[in-house]
């Protein structure tokens, strides 16, 4: 029987709750490409109010926050806000807040913001398409969304079989599309995507990238018989190769940066 949205979304909590520490370290994630390329692409102002959705450890929030007036960083995850707050305080960014917030229902008024941001957790998200909505909800006419998220290849088979392994590693894991399906739904959010990055590649050594989600050693199994068996269409994507004893793949991410229609 199917988990209700509640269940998923404690699901997220309980996950991610006993990784913020792992999260906090990931170079993925505090310094990966798509960060600097976000920055790059968003130009923030220093006058701008900024809500970074599904914060996680904050990298985002924390790298934009000398750009801009007031950052807040949202998250599900009592936890991943904690370490956003302790490592705010070790840069001295006395202007990031940490709220706790669900991506789907978010606490805050109508036109709150110049900039949302959502970096490397939309895939988590049971139902994307309201989380878009809100995020469109509390944009100011004519404000940005900058988006960060892994996409898959459009065949359906493939694209269900790259989610059944990410689902496999994080149980918290809901769906990753591909490209241009995020480009429809952004548009049908009434966010007009100006730029899109090219597709970047992210290479992951597998027992890093599986202990980072706790994997018991019986999945971990499971994890690697599954790439042995990648279907054709997804081995450019996933280009596994072994080495050194063990199992090094990619992942690919895209940038995108849509403005709120005025």
């Amino acid at each position: 029987m199917p988990m209700t949205d509640d269940e998923l979304k404690a699901q997220v909590k309980s996950q991610f709750g006993a990784s913020a520490d792992s999260y906090a370290s990931s170079d993925i994630h505090a310094k990966g490409e798509s960060l600097d390329l976000l920055l790059q692409m968003v130009k923030p102002q220093a006058d701008w109010a900024m809500l970074d959705v599904a914060t996680g450890a904050g990298h985002t929030a924390l790298a934009f926050a000398p750009h801009l007036a007031r950052v807040i960083a949202s998250d599900l995850t009592e936890s991943m806000l904690a370490k956003t707050a302790e490592l705010a305080s070790e840069r001295g960014l006395s202007n990031v807040e940490t709220h706790l917030a669900d991506a789907e229902n978010l606490p805050f008024d109508d036109q709150s913001f110049d900039l949302v941001t959502c970096r490397l957790a939309f895939h988590h998200f049971p139902n994307p398409r309201q989380a878009l909505s809100e995020i469109a909800r509390v944009l100011k006419p004519g404000g940005l969304f900058g988006l960060t998220d892994n996409v898959t290849v459009p065949d359906k088979q493939a694209g269900g079989y790259y989610n059944a392994f990410e689902k496999l590693r994080d149980p918290s894991h809901h769906w990753v599309y591909p490209a241009v399906r995020l480009e429809t739904m952004l548009k049908q959010a009434g966010l007009n995507v100006e730029a899109t990055s090219p597709i970047l590649v992210k290479e992951f050594e597998f027992h890093e990238w599986a202990d980072r989600q706790h994997v018991s050693a019986e999945d971990k199994d499971k994890l690697l018989e599954m790439m042995r068996r990648v279907p054709e269409l997804l081995l450019p994507l996933f280009a596994p190769r072994w080495a050194d004893e063990t199992l090094y793949f990619s992942l690919h991410e895209v940038v995108m940066v849509a403005r709120r229609v005025a």
